[in-house]
This record gives structure tokens, sequence and C-alpha cells, in this order.
């Protein structure tokens, strides 16, 4: 990294303690990104409830998805942040953000399919659902992947990272380029050391039993297991502002998330990567994500053109907060149907046989979802949100009208 205190007469303090300047380049590809992302979680749910074929190696790693929206989020939270931006005002953004159209995402499953829930269980599913709004999900163990809408833990951890983020994004912008690259290869090792402990901790088996899991699922799952991939998105984003350049453009950042996706590939057999909750997909694609993500951004800021950034993908990117909080229900909702399964855990406890004749129920709930997205975007989420940030997230600082970066929406 080339930092700034290289320059002439500067006093060598400098660059840790002013805070960098916000660029004017508003980051459009990033947004087209954000839909490729929920596209591969879309595909991992496809192994389970609509498997097709020789996929589901490859669709499993889409899992990974929810690993780049972390990175994502904390690289576009400090790529916008403004030096002087109340807490109160930031909290209203994002909960202007992420609330409207998580409620409709908890709520819509539940009421789908409580009227199958048997009598015993209504109260804890309800309880799982009014977690998940309230964005305490992943802190409750037993109650992370369970539920009528398993998606749901990651707002929950979305939700302590940003409460966490108006102490964190100043301060890590303060930094010096040399204290930045230290911290990144600190929590790229943090994340490994997480696994690691996992791992010997709960040894992994081919068949892990369901009970008796509760810290395996909370270390993998929770807000305190997966700060660090926020955490790496806010030390790229630091970085970037303050002058750092990766010297990789995004052909070669995406080769080397591709080496990575395949090295993870001919691993498949592993035991270690037999059962999602021993994967270390997360600490493999997250510093991979990272260097995606900066060059990405790269590329925007010299004014280049791409294809993500076009009105298509952009489109897509503003839609793909709904399809991956809605497109799960309509994959079950369809696979119920097809298989005559009554409940998300029977598809686990008893895999459905990969079948070619999936593929059209599950280009069927693509369609749908995508549709159902748009329509949620266009007259519900975006509505909603420009005006529960006029009432709760008014900025301070000037310098948002003469940048046009309000506009630019955390990847959640």
């Amino acid at each position: 990294m080339t930092s700034s205190a290289s320059r002439p007469k500067s006093p060598p303090a400098a660059p840790a303690a002013a805070p960098a300047t916000l660029p004017g380049t508003r980051l459009n590809s990033l947004t087209g990104l954000r839909w490729i992302a929920a596209f591969a979680v879309f595909l991992n749910h496809l192994t389970t409830l609509l498997p097709l074929p020789h996929t589901d190696a490859v669709f499993a790693l889409g899992a990974s998805g929810v690993t780049f929206f972390f990175v994502l989020s904390g690289f576009v939270l400090t790529w916008t942040y403004l030096e002087g931006d109340r807490a109160g005002a930031f909290y209203g953004r994002r909960f202007a953000r992420i609330w409207p159209v998580l409620a409709v995402g908890a709520l819509l499953p539940l009421a789908l399919q409580l009227p199958g829930v048997p009598d015993g269980e209504t109260g804890k599913v309800v309880l799982m659902a009014v977690s998940a709004v309230l964005l305490l999900q992943a802190w409750v163990p037993g109650w992370i992947l369970g539920g009528t809408s398993p998606v749901t833990w990651s707002l929950a951890c979305e939700a302590f990272f940003y409460a966490l983020f108006p102490f964190l994004g100043g301060f890590a912008l303060r930094r010096s380029l040399r204290w930045l690259a230290g911290a990144a290869v600190v929590l790229v090792l943090i994340g490994w050391g997480i696994k690691v402990w996992l791992w010997e901790a709960y040894p992994p088996q081919a068949r892990p039993a369901f009970t008796g899991m509760d810290g395996l699922i909370f270390g993998v799952y929770s807000p305190i297991a997966r700060i660090w991939e926020f955490l790496l998105g806010v030390v790229a984003a630091a970085a970037v502002r303050k002058g750092w350049r990766s010297p990789l453009g995004t052909g070669a950042a995406t080769t080397v998330l591709a080496a990575g996706l395949l090295v993870l590939w001919l691993l498949r057999d592993e035991t270690w990567r037999a059962f999602v909750v021993y994967d270390a997909l997360g600490q493999v694609t997250a510093p991979l994500y990272a260097l995606v993500v900066v060059a990405v951004a790269q590329r925007d800021m010299s004014g280049r053109s791409s294809w993500l950034g076009t009105r298509p993908m952009v489109f897509l990117g503003e839609w793909s907060y709904a399809f991956y909080l809605l497109h799960f229900t309509v994959l079950f909702e369809i696979a119920s149907a097809v298989f005559d399964r009554k409940s998300i855990i029977e598809f686990y406890l008893m895999p459905v046989e990969a079948s070619w004749s999936n593929a059209g129920w599950a280009l069927l709930a693509l369609g749908i979802t995508t549709t159902l997205c748009a329509l949620v975007y266009r007259f519900y989420e975006r509505p909603l949100e420009l005006r529960l940030r006029v009432r709760l997230g008014r900025r301070n600082a000037p310098r948002v009208e003469s940048t046009g970066l309000e506009a630019q929406r955390d990847p959640v």
C-alpha cells in the first residue's frame, strides 16, 4: 500500500489523524453485484428444496453470498460515511433501509405456514418470527435456523453491525494505511481462528445430529461469529478512501475468487465441507470478495463502464434485498406443493431426490420471486424507505447534496 505520509513536508501523523475525504463517485457496479450474490443464495437453497442432478456441490457454494453481503455492507457504509453524521440519523436510515421488507419477509411465510404447524408448536413458531422482526433471531441459537424463514438470521447480524458502525467508521478512516493493512490480516486470522476452534470443540462428522449443536450454530451464524467479515469491508473501504489502490483489476480479482471456489469444490467430499456448519466457505471467500469489491469500486472510480453498472443490473440489484428475503418462501411453497412436505425441516431430514424435472419448478420460483420483489420494491420498499429517511435519517452534513451519495444504499 502507498501511504499519503510520503508526500513532501507532510506531518508524519496527519494521514492517521485526519478523516479521509468522501469520494464523489457513485458505485453502481456494486449494486449490480448484489443481484449476483442474492441469486447465488437462491441456487444454494435449490439444493435442498428443488435439487437438480450434479449441481449440489457447485450450488452449495452460493451460501457464501451472505458473506459477500456482510463484506459489501461494511464497504458501502464506510464509503458513504461523513464525519459528524449523527448516530441517531444513521440508525434511522438503517431502520428505513432494512425493517419494512424484513417485516414482510418474516410475517408473510408465518401467515402461509402457520395453518400447518402442530398446535403445540404454534407459540414457538410465532416467537421465532417475532424475534426475526425485532432483529434478535441470530442471538438465540435454537432459533437461528428455525421458524418459517431461515434467511432472516442475517438481518439480526446486520443490525448488530449497524449498532457498532457509528463508533467504527470514523475510527477506521483516521487510521494509517499500514494500520489498516495489519487490521485486515488480523481479521482474516480471527475468522480462521473461530472456525478452527469450532472444529476442535465440535469435530466434523459426515452426518451431524441436529441436537446438542447450539454452540456450533451460534459460532457459525451469530453476529459475534460474523462481524469480522463486516469489519473486513470497513477496512477495505477506509483504505481505498485514503488512497490505496489494489494491484488487482476486476479480471484478476475475479480469477482469484474463482480459483478459491474451485479449490473448495475439489475438496467437496472432505468431512469439514460435508455440512454447512463445518464449512470454511466464509473464511476462504471473505478476503477474496473484499478484493473483488475493491477492484469493482476502483473501476467505477476511474469512470470506466461496466456491465454490472448497466440499468438492468442496477434494477436487479435494487430488487435484490427483497429477493433475498422472499426467495426461500417462494421456493418452499412451490416445493412443498410438489413433494407434499408440510415443514421446512422435512426437506432437511428427508432429502428430495435430484431430478431435472425440478428445473421447471425452479424457473417458476425464480420468475415469481423476481416479479414479486420488483413490485415490492416499486410500491412498498422504496416509497416507505424514502418517507422514513425524511423523518428519521436526515444528515446534517452539507456535502451529501453535492456528492449525490445519499442514494447509495447499503446492500444487506
